[in-house]
């Protein structure tokens, strides 16, 4: 039986879909292995979201390489999308092909020949099986926005989803393996529904409807198409846990406006305030881009005293990176690495003075947490349904349950909730 070994970089919806090409291949009659040495077959899943992506994969073909000279090597993912030409640069690499073609992946492991053409309108169904507690499960892929600084809609292709029919049964699927907790991902879920006529709110509706797993949760979101019944809907459930993560990238409409973002300050200060106001223990994370064309440091502090103000639990913060055939690429006034650096520090420790905030108001409150994992410290850890980490004493009878933890109090130098059950 050949041995096939997979590198994943990037984001949750890649390792996502490794982990079905993994299951691919062990229908095919591989067997994975997590020992590169060992490896007949060499897939290497790439990203492309930053100059340091390519970089970071371009490195990872070439180590992979150094390690197994004599493996197969398959290079996919959003870099194979987007520079496939600077790939075949590379000597070595037998297979290139984008994300359209993983679903021809059974065909690329039997090197049987595939149509150069783009299959930029089919749907790769995936979801993750790696960790035994929770699963990522995919349910749109492609991106109809085109934001300023975005290579992603290039590589991913136009917006396009799995019917709702097909996610329930592969929720069903998935709670046979005794999973916990399902992440509904893709690349803009809440634009979901354009293969299918149907909408993200009918989705998250049937899937509490008529499936059983213990707790969904609903990956980013864009504020534009965040709804109120869809945080209605999520705030009431019993299933879909009080936990929204929302983009912003600006707190000025003049820098959302150059990104060609679909809302404004505002609507996106509205949207936060109507989920606390619905909850106030409702997690909150937000993503901010610092550091774009234009970007003064007037305009960057619209940003901040925006999140200074606004009630959240953490933040994704990004520096700003030229890609290459984007508009953003063309715009004047580019901010130095210097100035990004210092900026990219004042919200880390905003985010840090938030979190802290957040966790202290959680203090003394009973919580249900998914206990995951033993820590290195003989403890056991997990993540509160509204996303704060617990660490609890050692219970192995406990792992891979949902139970109600008492949050004692925050321990700063590990982040995380010191709780008990």
């Amino acid at each position: 039986m050949p041995y096939i070994y997979f590198y994943t970089l990037g984001c949750k919806l890649n390792f996502t879909e490794t982990s079905t090409l993994k299951r691919i291949a062990k229908e095919n009659n591989f067997d994975v292995t997590i020992d590169v040495t060992q490896a007949d077959v060499i897939v290497v899943n790439t990203c492309t979201v930053t100059q340091m992506a390519d970089k970071k994969s371009r490195y990872a073909i070439r180590h992979v390489q150094s390690k197994n000279p004599n493996a197969r090597i398959m290079v996919t993912g959003c870099y194979a999308d987007t520079d496939a030409e600077s790939l075949k640069q590379i000597s070595g690499i037998s297979s290139i092909f984008g994300n359209a073609e993983k679903n021809y992946f059974r065909e690329w492991l039997s090197s049987s020949p595939i149509s150069e053409k783009k299959h930029t309108s089919s749907f790769f169904n995936a979801y993750s099986l790696g960790d035994r507690t929770r699963s990522f499960l995919k349910v749109q892929d492609g991106c109809n926005y085109f934001c300023s600084y975005c290579k992603v809609p290039y590589a991913r292709g136009k917006s396009r989803n799995a019917s709702i029919r097909e996610l329930v049964n592969e929720v069903h699927e998935i709670e046979t393996h005794g999973i916990k907790e399902i992440v509904l991902t893709g690349i803009n879920i809440g634009d979901y529904g354009h293969s299918t006529s149907e909408t993200f709110f009918k989705l998250i509706q049937t899937l509490e409807q008529e499936t059983s797993i213990e707790r969904f949760r609903i990956s980013s979101i864009e504020p534009n198409l965040l709804t109120d019944e869809i945080i209605d809907f999520v705030l009431s459930s019993k299933r879909f846990v009080p936990h929204f993560h929302i983009p912003l990238q600006s707190g000025s409409d003049e820098i959302l406006s150059a990104m060609h973002r679909r809302y404004s300050a505002q609507l996106f200060a509205d949207k936060i305030n109507y989920i606390i106001k619905k909850n106030k223990e409702t997690g909150i994370g937000i993503d901010v881009i610092v550091g774009f064309p234009g970007e003064t440091e007037a305009l960057f502090n619209e940003t901040m005293e925006l999140l200074t103000v606004l009630p959240f639990s953490y933040l994704h913060v990004f520096e700003f990176s030229e890609r290459k055939g984007t508009p953003a690429a063309q715009l004047p006034n580019k901010v130095k690495d210097s100035i990004k650096k210092q900026r990219s520090e004042q919200l880390h420790k905003l985010s840090q003075e938030k979190h802290l905030l957040f966790a202290e108001q959680n203090i003394g409150k009973i919580r249900n947490v998914l206990i995951e994992r033993k820590s290195k410290e003989q403890r056991l850890s997990g993540f509160t349904d509204n996303y704060i980490k617990v660490s609890l004493p050692y219970q192995p009878e406990t792992i891979n349950k949902i139970i109600p933890i008492t949050l004692i109090k925050w321990d700063e130098d590990s982040k995380t909730m010191i709780g008990e059950i």
